[in-house]
């Protein structure tokens, strides 16, 4: 940022002022020199001149005195006029005001850790950040789209940082804090971009958890060798909740709906927990570990080791290391489950 300060001003200030000043310059010396005037007489030359006052040369001047103020005039007005036009392009038409926002941004975007990077603002974009914005969590989104992201502006102000760029470039994500942030959301047009994405969030951060979306089914075991997470597939998701509709009479995806809207469990959420080596709970049953009288946590389900889903895992079935829980409950149940994972 500062390097791009600095060739700001030099296109936009240093230049022009530097012709200007060349040029009365060259007049000084050329007054002096040309027609022996004195250096008072000189300044008082290009002052009359400059500023079209007129009041009349300080004593005739030589052909050559001439034709040097002919060319000094013609040229002094050219760089004058580039100059001014420089110069209000630098502060009327919002150059330097983009480059402080700019650096405004880059500079709220180094203070941020443990936050959430989106990538692409389509309609699954929206949702998300708004979701995400109303829980008060710290947001960056990634789009390149610059009419877009213009309108962005606008609707979030400054409750949302949104950088112009490429998701797919490492210099993107790296700006955006990668390194530090705790979560990567790619729903990008295409499942190339997603899993392109995928690919250079893990190889910049390890320990980023990349939530992607997937169109193509049989994309999915690539994205699982891409270090995903979570892949999120609409189809699946549609497939999942008709199924639970037509063979159950109840329908887990509305609950999750429900749920969220009830002011009365706006404290409960869903959480996953990892199990981490060193838990008693490796190695025991979920009979055994009797989470919900140690924690009061509903357990729903758990992803194992391959990523697959278990739901309402029976009393019977072993809990292993790296396994995540699926809960629902307060965040302080959340907090003691993670401490007994640990």
């Amino acid at each position: 940022m500062k390097s791009e300060l600095n060739s700001l001003f030099w296109r936009q200030l240093f230049i022009p002022l530097l012709v200007l000043g060349s040029i009365l310059m060259m007049g000084f010396v050329g007054f002096i020199y040309i027609e022996g005037y004195t250096p008072l007489d000189s300044i008082y030359m290009l002052l009359i001149t400059f500023t079209t006052i007129g009041y009349g040369e300080i004593q005739p001047l030589s052909v050559a005195g001439r034709t040097f103020n002919i060319f000094l005039i013609i040229s002094g007005f050219t760089a004058g006029f580039y100059s001014l036009g420089r110069l209000s392009a630098f502060f009327l038409d919002g150059e330097l005001k983009k480059l402080l926002k700019r650096k405004a941004m880059n500079k709220a975007l180094e203070s941020l850790s443990d936050h959430y990077i989106v990538c692409g603002y389509g309609k699954t974009g929206r949702k998300i950040i708004d979701d995400l914005l109303s829980k008060n969590l710290k947001v960056v989104l990634i789009e390149n789209d610059s009419e877009r992201v213009e309108r962005l502006k606008e609707l979030y102000n400054n409750n949302l940082i949104h950088v112009f760029g490429d998701a797919t470039h490492d210099e993107t994500l790296l700006l955006c804090g990668i390194n530090k942030a705790k979560i990567l959301i790619s729903v990008l047009t295409s499942d190339a971009e997603n899993l392109f994405v995928t690919l250079s969030a893990k190889d910049l951060n390890r320990n980023i958890k990349v939530i992607t979306r997937v169109d193509d089914i049989n994309s999915t075991h690539k994205f699982k060798k891409a270090g995903a997470d979570f892949i999120i597939s609409p189809i699946d998701i549609a497939t999942d909740r008709i199924i639970s509709i037509a063979t159950t009479s109840t329908d887990f995806f509305s609950f999750v709906e429900f749920a969220g809207g009830k002011e009365e469990l706006k404290d409960y959420k869903f959480e996953l927990v990892e199990i981490h080596e060193g838990s008693d709970l490796v190695g025991k049953t979920f009979k055994q570990a009797n989470l919900p009288q140690r924690t009061n946590l509903v357990v729903i389900g758990y992803y194992s080791v391959n990523n697959d889903l278990k739901i309402n895992p029976k009393a019977d079935h072993l809990i292993h290391l790296s396994d995540r829980l699926l809960v629902f409950g307060m965040e302080e149940q959340v907090q003691l489950l993670r401490a007994i994972a640990k």
